[in-house]
């Protein structure tokens, strides 16, 4: 789940975050000059609100902050990792197995020790040690849950008096939209990553947090009658009916937010974060709802839960204690309540009520990790092998421009990532 450090945030959290957070607050360095490089995926506030932070950082520690602003986060890092230019704070890269996080990140301590043993998922980026406990390399902020972000006064306009809480009722609430002249769902096709939520819906869809630790067991995942089978085919009834974007390669991520925020989309799969995001668009600010995607008749709903991007400390930085007391101070700011997370820290409730709402009327599914404590190690190495992108939405990408020629179409690039991963999974002998 994405993406880190809201423009809402910084404006509130630097506040919060100087102010001091327990005995992981910033302090000032023991050196002198210091600067950190924090490499971050929001460009559109580097030289504003991630600015402003980083000055009152240095006012309050003596410690410099650079921000790094990178576009394609996943792919730029990954190859940086290899050159030892990586920054001090980093967002761990979506794919890197927990056997590899020692040879790029610092490690935080034991999941155990007294500033760790307060929060939820110090086991998941971190390696099992003999005594069953587990050393920790990356820790989150917060919490995201994955659903629908949607204009409560374009469902009105529509007709449409309160979200669907069935899948019969969404197709029939897309339609609505649509003779509306509001686009129902925007999928910001041309940017990719927004595409990842079609495989996140496949763990709803399964009923089970932890469905992409077994996947791997699968022969044929992608088959109608299979978690991502069925989301995947969601995504073709929205797509060839015409509920989404009039051309999708001319989508546009920032305009999106723009055009629900104002009513002239009705609905968009993706995460909590994005909600304070939308908000900032939106004309009225209570315009904007949340809710877990229906994906049958049962009126029941649910949806994942699971940490969103992890902090690490660099392992090729010079100024490693500096590093993670900015890394902790970040982790106990209020960005996550005031952000659209669940708290990352253990028994602490969001005060959000968009977030409050949302979980008292759904089941959440947490994502939980695998036995050697990847939950996704087995599954990224077929994925990889099979070249079939889990995380940058390039397979949905051309799942989506066949499910707009036709079923036929779609039948058969669902048959081809079929064949691909049983290929890749019998090669690795899983």
């Amino acid at each position: 789940m994405k993406k880190v450090i809201s423009s809402v945030l910084l404006a509130m959290m630097s506040i919060a975050v100087l102010a001091g957070c327990g005995k992981q607050a910033a302090t000032t360095s023991a050196k002198k000059d210091v600067i950190l490089t924090v490499l971050t995926n929001r460009t559109d506030i580097v030289s504003t609100d991630l600015k402003k932070f980083g000055d009152e950082y240095k006012t309050k520690t003596g410690v410099t902050i650079k921000w790094e602003g990178i576009t394609d986060y996943d792919g730029d890092v990954k190859v940086r990792l290899n050159s030892k230019k990586y920054g001090d704070v980093l967002l761990i890269p979506n794919g890197i197995a927990n056997t590899e996080l020692s040879q790029f990140f610092e490690p935080l301590g034991k999941n155990t020790d007294a500033k760790l043993k307060g929060y939820n998922y110090t086991d998941d980026k971190a390696v099992k040690n003999s005594d069953g406990t587990y050393t920790t390399y990356g820790l989150s902020y917060g919490m995201g849950a994955s659903g629908v972000v949607y204009n409560k006064a374009a469902f009105k306009k529509a007709g449409i008096v309160k979200f669907p809480t069935t899948v019969t009722e969404l197709y029939a609430a897309a339609a609505k939209l649509k003779r509306a002249g509001i686009i129902p769902l925007a999928t910001n096709f041309k940017d990719k990553w927004p595409l990842q939520e079609w495989d996140n819906l496949a763990i709803p869809m399964s009923g089970n947090g932890s469905y992409y630790n077994t996947i791997y067991k699968e022969t044929a995942p992608f088959s109608a009658d299979k978690p991502n089978g069925k989301s995947l085919n969601m995504l073709y009834k929205f797509v060839f009916s015409g509920w989404v974007e009039p051309d999708l390669t001319t989508t546009n991520w920032e305009q999106s937010k723009t055009d629900l925020g104002q009513g002239k989309i009705g609905m968009m799969f993706l995460g909590t974060w994005a909600i304070p995001q939308i908000q900032t668009a939106a004309a009225n600010k209570g315009d904007i709802g949340f809710s877990a995607i229906p994906l049958d008749d049962s009126g029941k709903l649910s949806a994942i839960t699971s940490p969103d991007w992890r902090l690490a400390v660099s392992k090729a930085s010079e100024n490693k204690t500096e590093a993670a007391d900015f890394l902790f101070a970040f982790v106990n700011s209020t960005y996550a309540n005031d952000n659209g997370f669940i708290p990352i820290q253990k028994g602490k409730e969001s005060t959000n009520p968009i977030i409050k709402e949302f979980t008292t009327s759904t089941k959440l599914l947490y994502i939980a990790p695998g036995p050697n404590g990847d939950e996704s190690d087995k599954k990224d190495k077929i994925a990889n092998k099979a070249a079939i992108d889990f995380y940058g939405g390039l397979y949905v990408q051309k799942v989506a421009i066949e499910a707009k020629k036709s079923k036929a179409d779609f039948d058969k690039t669902i048959t081809e990532l079929n064949t691909n991963w049983a290929n890749a999974k019998k090669t690795l002998k899983y």
